[in-house]
């Protein structure tokens, strides 16, 4: 049943509070799409009534309060390191304004796909499934687009906010988190606990935390997704996935993988296409097939994988060896 406005209205509210420190400063968002500009309408639409069913905002609060429950506590993020804590506290408040938008008409494609790939793929980690929830959770609000604007939930809960007039650093890092993807990276030594990857293509190398708790070895190929450092205030990116590592092929095979693979996006830009594969894939779901076929094993702080993508008889569950 889809939630009445007044409801999301409520739940949005009890969203927005400044219930963790955050830095302060902005970066330009990009205009909303036709979805987010549908959704954006209707609330103006119901916010400018005179009249509101007060029983709607009951629900909502009751909803509000139920989904706020599932935020991590002041003291469970101070037992991380700041840096992460800031994005799990925003990964929260993102998770309880998904489920909330996602009832919402103009979202309904969205919502779809969304459940239909969460049926599909179990995400729970191993021995369940390889996709892990946190894998899945930014696969399915900021990277699974639809559309020529390529919008998704997280586009969508980004105009709603704005609309809502949230703090400009909430709205920020979920921008940030947006613009995320998945991304190869070649293990560059470890100091101190902080793990150096340097990246595909891009070749950027990145100092990052990993909360995991694998810190791995030189060499190795890891896919995962790393947002930066929230404020100026840190210095090492954040590895916010489980690391998946893969152990076969090695690197130059997953060069010539992207070598052949790039100009399938028709886009002039090498970076920029690169970005793209990683982002959204060639399907919609390329790259939750791809950790599904590759899958070989797991521990306790990473999941291991072996094949190419576009070679199936690399692949060890691959449907068409």
């Amino acid at each position: 049943m889809a939630l009445h406005f007044a409801s999301f209205i409520t739940v949005l509210d009890a969203s927005l509070v400044d219930s963790y420190p955050l830095h302060t400063f902005i970066m330009t968002i990009p205009p909303s799409g036709p979805i987010a500009q549908k959704l954006i309408r209707r609330l103006t639409i119901f916010n400018n009534r005179k009249v509101v069913e007060l029983r709607s905002f009951a629900t909502g609060r009751q909803h509000s309060e139920i989904l706020q429950k599932s935020v991590a506590s002041r003291k469970t993020l101070d037992g991380l390191h700041p840096a992460h804590a800031i994005y799990v506290y925003l990964q929260n408040q993102v998770s309880v304004l998904s489920e909330t938008i996602s009832a919402l008409p103009p979202l309904a494609e969205l919502a779809k796909n969304y459940e239909e790939a969460e049926r599909t793929y179990m995400p729970s980690g191993p021995p369940m499934s390889p996709l892990t929830y946190s894998y899945f959770f930014f696969w399915g609000v900021f990277d699974a687009a639809v559309g020529p604007a390529r919008e998704t939930l997280g586009t969508s809960i980004i105009a709603v906010i704005r609309w809502a007039g949230a703090h400009p650093e909430f709205v920020r890092l979920i921008e940030v988190m947006q613009q995320s993807r998945m991304g190869l990276y070649v293990h560059d030594g470890v100091e101190k606990s902080i793990v150096y990857l340097r990246e595909f293509i891009t070749d950027e190398r990145l100092p990052c935390i990993v909360p995991a708790g694998y810190l791995g070895q030189r060499g190795e190929i890891w896919l995962v997704r790393v947002l930066p450092p929230p404020a100026p205030a840190f210095t090492q990116s954040v590895v916010m996935t489980t690391p998946y590592i893969i152990q076969m092929p090695r690197r130059d095979e997953w060069q010539s993988y992207l070598d052949r693979t790039l100009p399938k996006l028709k886009v002039a830009d090498r970076f920029e296409a690169y970005a793209r594969l990683m982002k959204y894939g060639l399907t919609f779901n390329h790259w939750n097939e791809y950790l599904v076929d590759a899958y070989v094993g797991s521990q306790a702080s990473a999941i291991f994988l072996r094949g190419i993508p576009d070679i199936s008889s690399s692949l060890p569950h691959s449907p068409h060896p």
